[in-house]
């Protein structure tokens, strides 16, 4: 039992090395290992190159997995060539298998791993700067990953000792489920191949089982990306699907020529020196094994990338799903703010059209009503979830700007739910046709200018210029009603059906306003400006219109004597 204890007690603080070592390293780096994942794909080598680094770096395949899937999503990196940072990703994550081979197995671990941990845990505690303290915690991850090595090998030595390995072990494919089990219930490969290290090392496997139990654990570590593929959007699909089809031709491949490759592998370790390090080769063999997937994808990749795109496009309609944003991306920080704003892209185009028509209520315009309000919901339930995770202050700021967008469309909804009650009910009147005739062309006019304004080619002032057309409404609803032509009832209706649209384009305005700003701080293309006023508020003027909606107002009556 002492040797079930040890090896239960290794694998947790391996673990908790491995998580340490991974945010450790994430939060010390900031924002330049994401921007180095956005930026660094230009190519296929590059995504290659850029994938293999991080999770050499963060020792983490699954932490690059999720980031990978966070800017496919926000349209930061394109799908052909995020599949090739999935590919590298894991080849770096072979980096583990050479570190616990090298070190875990090659030197005294008492004489490092608890400095590391004493050192770590004293910067992480008392250092003034945020980046060292993060540092340390990676620090004291080092060393806690390798006592967790030397705890896990002590057991698996003492079960040695009272094992003979006869051959009825020597099962390829139950070694291959054991370390697709093992690393789907650790959800970490790198700790898996730690067992199957240990095992080999204490003579409880032979080469060719622990290198079936390497092509296990890489089938089971796309476990990770296909559950945070789960209610994700189709980029996330996508990628979970070209992950699992990447590692099951590989270890398909691999499974099938496992004795030439076990062979192969004995023979460069002697080459090598390392004929009697059984662990090295299985390092060795690990990092063969990812090649060998790489070589295989290379011809393959860009067909298996336009069949997947034809793939999962039902998350392309609109509908209550979210497109850009899921638990991926909220995970990660740098992405988020350019997801947000192009899932606010089509919500903004739809209010134009949502105005043109009124007063008349049909079911089709209630029903697209209850639907934005719907995504609406679920880009707000999306900001709980990413406040969840620690952010730096700039992605704070632009998350902030996120939500008074999402506030201000939610209550702008609500109007125009509003109008469209009223309009129902102004549609059972006898004296609905007049009203109706007096108020179309107010709302075809409203559309219009947001339209233009959505366009870019009028500024936020130019709205102004639909005070006459307000003035000029109310006037023929007063007099209509004066002269008996309306009841008073179809007057109020009728007036608060105007300051009500007033009140949808404000908001609107306002959501619009810091959406453009939110669209500059990202570097997202902007909709084209174009026109005299535009041209003039681009050098510097209409500060007006910039004071009021960076006071998350518009420009009010005292702003502009008019709108009143």
């Amino acid at each position: 039992m002492d040797y079930f204890t040890a090896g239960l007690g290794g694998i947790g603080l391996f673990l908790l090395g491995m998580w340490l070592i991974t945010e450790g390293l994430r939060l010390a780096a900031g924002e330049s290992l994401e921007q180095l994942l956005a930026r660094w794909t230009s190519s296929r080598v590059r995504g290659l190159a850029s994938g293999t680094l991080l999770t050499a770096l963060l020792q983490s395949s699954s932490a690059v997995t999720v980031a990978v899937i966070g800017f496919a999503n926000a349209g930061l990196m394109q799908f052909e060539r995020a599949v090739w940072v999935i590919f590298g990703s894991n080849l770096g994550t072979t980096l583990t298998a050479w570190l616990v081979a090298l070190v875990g197995f090659s030197l005294k671990i008492d004489n490092f791993a608890l400095p590391l941990v004493g050192i770590g845990a004293l910067v992480r505690v008392f250092s003034p700067v945020a980046r060292h303290r993060s540092f340390g915690m990676a620090l004291a991850g080092f060393g806690i990953l390798f006592l967790g090595i030397e705890t896990l090998s002590g057991g698996f030595s003492a079960l040695g000792d009272g094992v003979a390995l006869d051959g009825r072990y020597n099962n390829v494919v139950l070694m291959v489920i054991i370390g697709a089990a093992l690393t789907a219930v650790m959800m970490s490969s790198s700790a898996a191949i730690a067992v199957a290290l240990s095992a080999l090392a204490a003579g409880l496997l032979t080469l060719p089982d622990a290198a079936a139990v390497v092509i296990g654990t890489n089938i089971g570590t796309t476990v990770t990306a296909l559950i945070a593929a789960i209610g994700a959007t189709s980029h996330a699909k996508r990628l979970a699907v070209a992950h699992l089809l990447f590692n099951l031709l590989t270890g398909v491949v691999a499974l099938l020529a496992l004795s030439p490759f076990v062979a192969l592998v004995i023979w460069l370790g002697d080459f090598l020196g390392y004929g009697d390090q059984p662990t090295m080769m299985l390092a060795l063999f690990h990092t063969l094994f990812n090649v060998l997937g790489i070589l295989l994808m290379t011809p393959l990749e860009p067909a298996m990338s336009r069949f997947l795109m034809t793939c999962f496009v039902e998350r392309e309609t609109r509908g209550v799903q979210l497109r850009y944003l899921d638990r991926n991306v909220a995970a990660v920080p740098d992405a988020a703010p350019a997801a947000i704003c192009r899932e606010f892209d089509t919500l903004f185009s739809d209010y134009p059209q949502a105005v043109a028509g009124l007063p008349v209520a049909t079911a089709a315009r209630q029903a697209a009503s209850v639907e934005r309000q719907q995504h609406l919901d679920a880009i707000g339930d999306f900001f709980v979830e990413a406040s969840r995770y620690p952010v730096s202050d700039q992605a704070s700021a632009l998350m902030s700007m996120g939500w008074r967008i999402q506030h201000n469309l939610v209550y702008a909804e609500e109007t125009l739910q509003r109008l469209n009650t009223l309009g129902n009910a102004l549609q059972r009147m006898p004296d609905y046709e007049a009203v109706r005739d007096m108020l179309t062309p107010w709302f075809d006019q409203v559309a219009e200018q947001l339209g233009k304004i959505l366009g870019g080619s009028q500024g936020v002032l130019e709205f102004v210029e639909l005070a006459p057309a307000y003035d000029k409404v109310k006037r023929a609803l007063l007099q209509a009603a004066l002269a008996g032509h309306i009841s008073r009832t179809a007057l109020d209706t009728g007036l608060q059906m105007c300051s009500l649209s007033r009140r949808l384009a404000e908001q609107w305005l306002r959501a619009l306003g810091h959406w453009r700003a939110m669209q500059a701080e990202t570097g997202l293309p902007a909709q084209a400006e174009s026109g005299p006023e535009s041209e003039q508020m681009q050098a510097g003027q209409g500060h007006d219109a910039e004071d009021a909606l960076a006071q998350d107002r518009l420009p009010s009556r005292q702003d502009t004597d008019t709108l009143s």
